[in-house]
């Protein structure tokens, strides 16, 4: 089974996604709270997909440019970015394309273990949310 990394700020969140991963999912799942303990995850473990929180700004201002450090350590390593801010917000922000993996929370369990599938699949549909005016 698959390792995923969950780097989520919000310590509720991060229970919640980490027991649907764990327990519904059967993933082996290592919870970072930080840019800096995701790094040292990665550096240390195995990881086959993070699942990002889109909106976190510790070090790196937002999920992209601190999955583009993660990739650095780990080329290749997929990603699910999720955030309960919509998709059009976040690319305005510069933290997503419209084109990254992203799930709007709330999601359900099983809608978030398709999508982490899809991406481990390499065949995702690129964004659960639409652009706004599309």
């Amino acid at each position: 089974m698959p390792t995923v990394l969950l780097l989520e700020h919000d310590p509720v969140s991060r229970q919640s996604i980490g027991l649907i991963l764990r327990k519904k999912g059967g993933y082996t799942v290592i919870e970072a709270s930080t840019t800096p303990e995701a790094v040292t995850y990665v550096r240390r473990y195995q990881i086959d997909l993070a699942v990002v929180d889109a909106s976190i700004r510790d070090v790196y201002p937002g999920g992209r440019a601190t999955t583009a450090q993660l990739t650095k350590i780990r080329p290749g390593l997929r990603f699910l970015f999720v955030s309960g801010y919509p998709l059009d917000l976040l690319v305005d922000k510069g933290f997503l394309e419209f084109d990254d993996p992203f799930l709007a929370r709330p999601f359900a369990p099983r809608v978030l273990l398709e999508r982490l599938e899809q991406v481990l699949a390499g065949a995702a549909p690129k964004s659960s949310a639409m652009p706004k005016g599309a």
